[in-house]
């Protein structure tokens, strides 16, 4: 019964051999780009597949150096925004 658990622990989810959401990541920011290069500029989509196979080489590479890059990048959480001031003030104070 442990199989599974320990099998889903000890090698993460892969897209194409790198870790699933760096390679997600690198598809959700070059698909746009390749989209609005076509569309705006009219560009050959054929120049965008160099630059993707490219990053997505360079995180198989790394991905197989540190293969829980995707729970690393979990543990990150979300980008806070800063601090806000309950009164207004020069600078950024932690407490008001």
């Amino acid at each position: 019964m442990r199989e599974p658990v320990l099998k889903a622990i000890a090698m993460p989810p892969r897209l194409f051999w790198a870790p699933f959401l760096p390679a997600a990541a690198n598809l959700a920011v070059q698909f746009p780009i390749m989209f609005i290069g076509l569309g705006v500029f009219g560009m050959n989509p054929l120049i965008f597949i160099f630059p993707i196979i490219i990053a997505h080489l360079f995180l198989a590479i790394y991905g197989a150096k540190e293969p829980h890059l995707s729970a690393m990048m979990k543990s990150r959480g979300r980008f806070s925004g800063g601090s806000v001031n309950i009164y207004k003030c020069k600078g950024t104070k932690l407490a008001p």
